[in-house]
C-alpha cells in the first residue's frame, strides 16, 4: 500500500468568512509521487473531488523549483490559477522553498509561471499576455442553458472568450440578482457551445455584496468536471483584461487593482484581486489572493 502525503488548503479566501475560498489538495512529496501514474492522480483527484487537486514532481529544470500537475476530478489541465497559488503556499510551509524567498518560477503545463510571496499567506502569480478571442452571438440559446432572462444580459459590453493560458467566455449580466438567480444546466452549456474554442463561462456583473469590491462573479465549468468554482484564479486575469479593454468600472485606469469576488452562491465566499500589466497594450496579469492552512494527511492507495 503507498501512502502518500498531502495538505489540503482554502485558496483565496476572504479573512471576514470562517469558511470560504477555493480547497485544494497538495500532494506535496516528489519521491512519493515518483510512484504513481496519471491514471492513479486522476483517481485521487476523483477521490478528493475538489475543484482541482495537484502532484509535485521533479522540475525538467533546475530553474523551476517544482513541476506542478493540476488535476480536476475528471481530467489534467495545463494550467490553473487557484492549484498555483495553494501549491506555491505548500512548497514553502514544507520547505521546498526557502522561507526567505520572495519568489521562485514554477513549471506547468503551459509552461513557466513566476510566483511572489508577498507575506506568509498572501501570494502572487503572473498570468501571460491576454489574449481577445471569438465573440459569442448567439444571445438566445445562451441565456438557455444559463437559465436568465435575455434582458439579464448586459449588451454594452461583448460576450467574449478572453485568456491568459485558458479561455473563459465572459458574459456580462447588468445586475446582482440576475448573476445569483441564474441555474445553469450543464449538459445545454456543452450542447450550446460544443464547437467552441471552450465551454467555461464567467458570469459577471458591476453590483457586489461587499462595498470594497469591484465584481461579482460565477464560473461554470461542466467540460473539466466542476459545476460551480468557488475561487478561479485562471479566470480573474482574462476577466482583468476583459474589465479594462472595456473600461467595465469606468475609470479608465489599468494597473489599479480589480477586486473580484466568488463563490457566494455555494457557501464559499472568496476574494480575488487582479491587475493588468500594461496601460495600452497589455504585456500580462497579476493575480494574488490569501491562502489558509487547513488540513494534512496520508491518502493510502492500494
Amino acid at each position: 500500500m503507498l501512502e502518500i502525503p498531502y495538505i489540503q488548503t482554502s485558496v483565496f479566501v476572504d479573512p471576514r468568512y470562517g469558511f470560504g475560498g477555493n480547497q485544494l489538495a497538495t500532494f506535496w512529496d516528489a519521491e512519493s509521487n515518483s510512484k504513481l501514474d496519471t491514471e492513479m492522480m486522476q483517481g485521487m483527484a476523483l477521490e478528493m473531488n475538489f475543484s482541482e487537486s495537484t502532484f509535485i514532481e521533479q522540475p525538467s529544470n533546475p530553474v523551476y523549483i517544482a513541476k506542478v500537475r493540476i488535476f480536476t476530478p475528471a481530467r489534467e489541465l495545463s494550467f490553473a490559477g487557484h492549484p498555483t497559488i495553494g501549491t506555491a503556499y505548500v512548497l514553502k510551509e514544507r520547505g521546498i522553498v526557502r522561507r526567505a524567498a520572495q519568489n521562485v518560477i514554477l513549471e506547468l503545463g503551459i509552461g513557466p509561471i513566476p510566483v511572489d510571496y508577498l507575506d506568509d499567506t498572501a501570494i502572487r502569480m503572473k498570468q501571460n499576455e491576454p489574449e481577445f478571442l471569438d465573440i459569442w452571438g448567439d444571445k438566445t440559446a445562451l441565456v438557455k442553458a444559463l437559465d436568465v432572462s435575455p434582458e439579464d444580459i448586459d449588451t454594452r459590453f461583448p460576450m467574449q472568450w478572453v485568456s491568459t493560458g485558458f479561455p473563459f467566455l465572459m458574459v456580462p449580466l447588468k445586475t446582482l440578482t440576475a448573476v445569483e438567480r441564474a441555474n445553469p444546466n450543464p449538459s445545454e452549456i456543452l450542447r450550446v457551445l460544443e464547437s467552441q474554442i471552450s465551454k467555461q463561462i464567467v458570469l459577471l456583473c458591476r453590483e457586489t455584496v461587499n462595498e470594497d469590491s469591484d465584481l461579482h462573479v460565477r464560473m461554470f465549468a461542466p467540460e473539466v468536471g466542476v459545476v460551480e468554482d468557488p475561487a478561479t484564479g485562471s479566470a480573474a486575469g482574462p476577466l482583468a483584461a476583459y474589465t479594462e479593454q472595456y473600461d467595465l468600472l469606468g475609470r479608465n485606469a489599468p494597473g489599479r487593482d480589480i477586486v473580484i469576488e466568488q463563490g457566494y452562491e455555494i457557501k464559499r465566499p472568496s476574494r480575488l484581486i487582479a491587475n493588468v500589466i500594461g496601460s495600452q497594450d497589455f504585456t500580462g496579469v497579476y493575480v494574488s489572493g490569501l491562502t489558509r492552512y487547513v488540513a494534512k494527511g496520508i491518502f493510502y492507495l492500494e
